[in-house]
């Protein structure tokens, strides 16, 4: 391969690059955070310039086809990473000198483009991406994000930070975030937070303190949020059921006492509370339609009534031991019946359920 298709791949890659780091936090699962961007785009905007003026700078230029189809997209992907700038970073200066790169490669595709079609068609696409671009310019820089605190869970797994975001007349938030610090990385001006969650937001300048309880227990302003409640990796449904309760089982009752559940309202887990006669139901999610449904949750029964979410069995018919639980299925009794219910004991009063239909 020669140099001028060697310049051009690298050209290429300089475009792509901020992009693909976008595209790879959004697979994996990770948040990008781009710390003093204007650095990283005034290094890679010097290389840009000096690939793209060696290319021009060659009496003849005659690519290979690939180099020159990825060279004859990289208006489009410029525009697409300008687009991606103005979303992560609010320096004005960043945005520009990213835009900037269309003065170089407009003659360097023009010149080196391996199709009149494909080149028409990337100037076009480039072009309608101006527009978006240039709306949003005005509103770079407009309000401030400042971190009022960060703090990091005593086992080191998960870190949380507090963020005080004020967008002058338009108002403003606090928000409690936190992401999985044991796999969380930075490289160079990126940093990468796996599985970053907004856990709290609330009016602007609400912030007094924040502080970690144990490993799991977050505790912002006197309000303690259960963590690991928001990762689910590596446990069954059933499994975070019954630690959640158990973890919480005071929390739950003082609700369930003073009939004001707005403390556990926005827990991950939960997905609707019903108060029945004789029980509460904590649905925590359901799957199917129609006569092929299932679904699962808790419930707290007074009277200590296994059968108060699902109904009384059929006379005659009984549970059989399963586990730590009960199980009852229809087809045991009717070989037509397609009906299961399945009940086990988290704590007094508290019971997980499984049925399906």
């Amino acid at each position: 391969m020669r140099r001028s298709d060697h310049l051009a791949l690298l050209y290429c890659f300089l475009t792509c690059l901020f992009p693909g780091l976008c595209l790879f936090s959004r697979i994996f699962d990770y948040t990008l955070r781009v710390n003093n961007g204007i650095f990283f785009v005034i290094l890679t905007t010097l290389c840009c310039y000096g690939a793209g003026g060696l290319l021009l700078k060659q009496e003849e230029v005659t690519l290979k086809k690939l180099p020159a189809v990825l060279l004859s997209i990289c208006p489009f992907l410029n525009q697409i990473s300008v687009l991606f700038i103005l979303f992560y970073t609010d320096d004005l200066i960043a945005v520009l000198l990213q835009a900037s790169w269309l003065f170089i490669t407009i003659p360097l595709v023009v010149r080196t483009a391996y199709s009149t079609g494909l080149k028409i068609a990337f100037f076009v696409l480039a072009g309608l991406l101006a527009i978006p671009i240039l709306l949003m310019l005005p509103w770079v820089g407009f309000g401030s994000r400042t971190v009022l605190a960060a703090e990091v869970s005593p086992d080191s797994i998960y870190a949380a930070e507090v963020i005080d975001s004020n967008e002058g007349a338009l108002g403003g938030a606090t928000q409690l975030l936190v992401y999985r610090n044991d796999k969380s990385f930075s490289i160079g001006s990126f940093s990468f937070r796996k599985s970053q969650k907004e856990v709290y937001s609330g009016p602007w300048g609400e912030f007094e303190s924040l502080s970690w309880i144990d490993g799991e227990t977050l505790s912002l302003n006197g309000r303690t949020f259960d963590i690991a409640a928001y990762y689910f990796e590596g446990s069954s449904e059933k499994e975070r059921i019954l630690r959640y309760v158990k973890k919480h089982e005071s929390l739950l009752l003082s609700c369930m006492e003073q009939n004001d559940f707005s403390p556990i309202e926005k827990d991950a887990l939960l997905r609707e509370i019903q108060i029945r006669d004789n029980y509460i139901d904590f649905s925590c999610g359901g799957t199917g339609f129609g006569p092929e449904t299932s679904y699962w949750g808790f419930y707290y029964s007074e009277k200590y009534n296994m059968t108060a979410v699902f109904g009384p069995l059929p006379a005659g018919q009984l549970f059989q031991k399963s586990g730590r639980g009960f199980l009852w299925k229809e087809s045991w009794y009717d070989p037509k019946g397609d009906n299961i219910f399945y009940v086990e004991q988290i704590v007094d009063h508290f019971y997980y359920y499984e049925m399906s239909f």
